[in-house]
């Protein structure tokens, strides 16, 4: 019986196979972990009516005093100024995690100010979107924010 004498293409062959194996754990591995996740669950209804979400952009663009969204170490605080939103509410939306979002509806104090609390917000971005209604036209400002908690 001759004895097995391992070359170079074997090798070639056992490191492709092994490539082979690590590629599709990564692939199988990837799709799981983000599996069934979006970032909204209604997006295919949101893109129906994305128009609008411009047109509300426009509208909140145009106004002489828009609202704020001023960061400060209780966490950030939402003003109006010359608005007086019918309804409406205010996203904070995290890219990572879902389970980080923050949504709030509109409901101002006497100086027209909502605070989101920093109690609610963790560390890093978001994507904060403003929508309210307004003599039954809607409104919408989008910007990025980030979160770090004040370090005392």
């Amino acid at each position: 019986m001759a004895k097995f004498k391992f070359s170079w293409g074997h090798g070639v062959i056992v490191a492709l196979g092994f490539f082979m194996i690590f590629i599709t754990t990564l692939v199988i591995v990837g799709n799981n972990k983000y599996m069934g996740e979006m970032v909204d669950t209604d997006y295919y209804e949101k893109t129906i009516v994305y128009q609008d979400d411009i047109d509300a952009a426009n509208r909140a663009n145009s106004l002489q005093t828009k609202p704020e969204i001023v960061r400060q170490a209780n966490g950030y605080l939402v003003k109006f100024y010359n608005n007086k939103p019918n309804s409406g509410n205010i996203y904070f939306m995290r890219s990572n995690t879902s389970e980080d979002d923050v949504i709030e509806p509109i409901k101002l104090n006497s100086r027209n100010e909502q605070l989101i609390h920093a109690v609610r917000l963790k560390d890093g971005d978001y994507e904060v979107s403003l929508r309210w209604k307004e003599n039954n036209e809607d409104y919408l400002i989008k910007t990025s924010v980030n979160w770090e908690a004040p370090s005392s």
